[in-house]
């Protein structure tokens, strides 16, 4: 259970008539007696958890609203397990958006799912040409806005995803706002895109294409994150972004940076070769 869970189950204590005092996602004593306060009402509950500690409380409070608005997050036992974390992270994407997401959408796709880059024309078929063919791409809405690294004072809505990435590109950038919120994302400049879709070789290279030809990786930040830096310089190699690759990577993802120490920048669907 992260901080922002927490935020959440405070503002729906809120709305629900309770005072948790303010959604700040540290609990104390105020969102501990809300929560006891709202549990009562949220049955039904297994004998004996009025002695639960309070971190379970918090849990099985988050496991009954999602029952309530129809997730299903397993028994209602305050403890934190696959089944529990996809029903609440079902339910705040359903405050956030309206919408009820697929619940198989949000399951992690298997590490192996990506080809090696070796396979990717196998796998995706062919890659972008600049004016010509361009592969079959759509617009992953994201929860919050990207600021362009070229131009700061301009935004955007979505990244480009080949087609067959799109599912998993939703997930990830769904569980990064939920783990971070769009305040700390732009402290950690992770609103900062760089690049998505880009018909072109890799850089140095005259005869490899780039990745991004396909649609298959994002760059961020590339001014604090240069090519040829290593982890002693990129901003994205500390440790306030260990949970932004790993919740890259539980979908397979390879970060370069993690992978090669170089070109921190850089996340892509396929294995390295």
């Amino acid at each position: 259970m992260r901080a922002s869970h927490i935020r959440f189950l405070q503002r729906r204590l809120a709305a629900l008539g309770h005072d948790p005092g303010p959604a700040d996602g540290t609990r104390g004593p105020r969102s501990d007696a809300a929560i006891r306060t709202a549990l009562a009402s949220l049955p039904p509950l297994p004998k004996g958890w009025q002695v639960w500690p309070p971190r379970r409380r918090a849990i099985a409070c988050l496991q009954a609203l999602a029952r309530r608005d129809g997730m299903d997050p397993g028994p209602i036992d305050g403890l934190w397990g696959p089944q529990t974390d996809y029903a609440v992270t079902a339910l705040l994407i359903l405050h956030q958006t309206g919408q009820r997401p697929d619940w198989r959408d949000l399951r992690p796709a298997p590490p192996a799912l990506w080809p090696t880059e070796r396979e990717v024309t196998a796998t995706f078929g062919p890659h972008g040409q600049p004016g010509g063919f361009t592969p079959p791409m759509v617009k992953v809405p994201s929860p919050w806005p990207f600021r362009i690294a070229w131009n700061l004072a301009e935004t955007r809505a979505f990244l480009w995803a080949h087609e067959a990435t799109a599912a998993s590109v939703t997930r990830i950038l769904h569980r990064i706002h939920l783990h971070y919120g769009a305040e700390r994302l732009r402290d950690l400049r992770l609103d900062i895109f760089s690049g998505d879709y880009a018909p072109r070789r890799m850089r140095g290279s005259e005869s490899r294409w780039s990745m991004h030809a396909w649609g298959l990786a994002y760059d961020f930040d590339d001014t604090e994150n240069r090519l040829h830096w290593g982890a002693d310089r990129a901003r994205l190699a500390r440790p306030d972004y260990l949970p932004f690759w790993e919740i890259w990577e539980s979908e397979g993802w390879t970060s370069l940076g993690r992978a090669r120490n170089r070109d921190w920048m850089h996340v892509q669907a396929p294995r390295l070769d």
